[in-house]
């Protein structure tokens, strides 16, 4: 079984940790964010999701904040060490970012079947894309969670089941034994969805069995990174009562990857907005690669196309574009 002590990295994304990324599915990454971005945001999110808040169902909560906001969890989002590091779990870089969400979650002893307080085991992919994940080999996608909470304090740890020669046959495509999948009725909650299979898909049920008992729970701190796979089974658990989980969900694709769909409503469609438009001019040309917007050197970027993006905002910095003409 993996310890804390392994699947924990400080500072920097080392080798082993993307080799434990690419193996294990899962790294958990520490002291990767600016901690003034991350105090900053941490004191935006304790306002944003007071601890007296009330529980809301499913993923996240009624007030969950998708980028952009115009306030200090952009920064998170727009970080340059998260997309360095997704470029690089991925191998290249030309990534696209798919998801950002900003939601707390707090504890309650009430179960419905759309409640997530003890989520059912899952993938993430099949609500991101038509299709069935790549090649173990080839991933696609990286997501992220990153936790504004201590979930020693807190609870809410997320669970994960690595790739391991142990758990092998959990890995074996296609990955369809889950609620929501090939016509099985969607249920969040864990006792209710396990007790559905069992009586319904018995086989599956004993699969998933199988999954809870190997399943190790991650333990971030405030400011850790836990980067995953949209294909490594996993879930979030109980927080606890009179306590509140505060975290940011992030995801990246490859750019050419069509068929995994963004998440968010489209990042434009604030740009009529003053506030969107500030926070694009504050981007580097790496942070507006990830929106969509050609890396200088790309052919795109002719004498032409640079004098229209300066005409559209007088205040961005087009010297970057020019000098790679």
């Amino acid at each position: 079984m993996l310890g804390r002590a392994k699947y924990c990295i400080k500072n920097t994304l080392s080798n082993d940790a993307i080799e434990q990324w690419k193996n294990y599915g899962f790294v958990l990454v520490r002291n990767i964010l600016n901690r003034e971005d991350v105090y900053r945001a941490y004191n935006f999110l304790l306002e944003q999701y007071p601890n007296d808040m009330k529980y809301h169902s499913d993923f996240g909560s009624k007030n969950k904040m998708e980028f952009p906001t115009g306030t200090p969890i952009d920064n998170i989002t727009m970080s340059e060490n998260l997309i360095k590091t997704a470029q690089r779990l991925l191998n290249t870089e030309n990534i696209l970012l798919t998801q950002s969400d900003a939601w707390a979650k707090a504890g309650t002893n009430k179960r419905k079947e759309e409640y997530n307080a003890d989520q059912r085991i899952h993938m993430d992919y099949g609500n991101h894309t038509f299709l069935h994940p790549s090649k173990w080999e080839e991933p696609e996608a990286v997501a992220a969670i990153v936790y504004f909470s201590d979930v020693k304090d807190t609870g809410g740890e997320t669970a994960i089941v690595p790739k391991l020669p142990t758990t092998e046959k959990f890995y074996k495509k296609p990955y369809l034994n889950m609620p929501g999948q090939k016509g099985i009725k969607f249920i969040n909650d864990k006792d209710m969805a396990e007790e559905h299979l069992k009586i319904h898909h018995p086989k599956i049920y004993e699969f998933r069995k199988e999954l809870y008992e190997n399943e190790i729970k991650i333990t971030p701190e405030i400011g850790d990174v836990l980067f995953y796979r949209l294909d490594v089974w996993h879930r979030g658990t109980p927080v606890k009562i009179n306590k509140v989980r505060r975290v940011m969900n992030l995801s990246w694709k490859k750019s050419e990857c069509s068929w995994i769909n963004c998440w968010n409503p489209g990042f434009t469609r604030k740009m009529y907005h003053e506030i969107m438009e500030t926070v694009f001019i504050g981007l580097s040309p790496l942070q507006r690669s990830v929106l969509g917007i050609p890396l200088p050197g790309d052919k795109y970027w002719t004498y032409e196309n640079i004098f229209y993006l300066k005409e559209r905002y007088k205040r961005l910095d087009v010297s970057p574009y020019l000098s790679k003409l």
